[in-house]
């Protein structure tokens, strides 16, 4: 591969040997790439900007003759989002996003709207909008580009439209049951119709439209509980990062 120019969102740092770093990249053109930077830190340093977790970076890399692995030869910050490193939520946040983001990719799997997903959030999360519902908007977009999304339209059993107030949602299942399809899972939950309604608007809506929706806390709260839920049971992860949202309530 001859020299490449992209930009990119940091998602891991790794330090190896003394002055090199290994970088996981979420890059505009190639999607996700492991870098290493040679010669970047000295001994005991600790904070470098343009290689800290979520900035956005122009970067030039070349292939190694180890496959798998890219030479960074430059790597120029673009944006360090000091107003998200300013708040304990919004960091909190930022975390989580890349550590969803890397959990979710494969190395080479070039996809723009998943880096366009990460910069329109990460510039939502610098604003005045509220971080918890941010990671909303972030996480259903993310599981609506990888096809993985909850099936809320219709019936998940049986494929009949849903009726308004009478859904339920199954976990197991991956998705909502219509009133004929109750008893295909027996622990399946009520759902809202604001949560439904809330999810279809931020998979259908252009995201300058979409930054806009507000929602009750209860349709906020129970909107996080299936979205954290569904993550954890179909992905099979559990982020770090969220863990430690849960511990200082955020």
């Amino acid at each position: 591969m001859a020299v490449q120019k992209t930009r990119g969102f940091i998602l891991r740092r790794e330090e190896i040997r003394e002055t090199s770093l290994l970088l996981t990249i979420y890059t505009r053109d190639f999607g996700k790439l492991k870098c290493i930077s040679k010669g970047v830190r000295t001994p005991g340093e600790k904070f470098i900007s343009a290689y800290d977790l979520f900035t956005l970076d122009d970067i030039v890399f070349y292939e190694r003759k180890k496959k798998g692995f890219y030479l960074l030869s430059q790597c120029e910050l673009v944006n360090f989002f000091p107003e998200v490193r300013s708040s304990l939520d919004r960091l909190s946040y930022a975390t989580y996003f890349v550590e969803l983001l890397n959990y979710v990719t494969q190395l080479g799997d070039e996809n723009f709207k998943l880096y366009e997903l990460m910069l329109n959030c990460m510039e939502l999360l610098s604003s005045n909008a509220s971080p918890k519902r941010v990671s909303r908007i972030f996480e259903i977009r993310l599981l609506t580009l990888l096809g993985l999304m909850p099936r809320l339209k219709t019936c998940v059993n049986c494929d009949r439209v849903l009726e308004k107030g009478k859904a339920r949602f199954s976990l197991s299942s991956g998705g909502a049951l219509c009133e004929r399809c109750f008893a295909k899972d027996r622990k399946a939950q009520s759902i809202l119709a604001g949560t439904i309604n809330f999810i279809r608007d931020i998979e259908d809506l252009p995201f300058n439209r979409i930054k806009h929706i507000k929602v009750t806390k209860r349709v906020g709260g129970e909107v996080e509980r299936l979205l954290k839920s569904f993550i954890n049971y179909h992905l099979d992860i559990r982020p770090k990062s969220m863990a430690f949202m849960e511990k200082i309530g955020v």
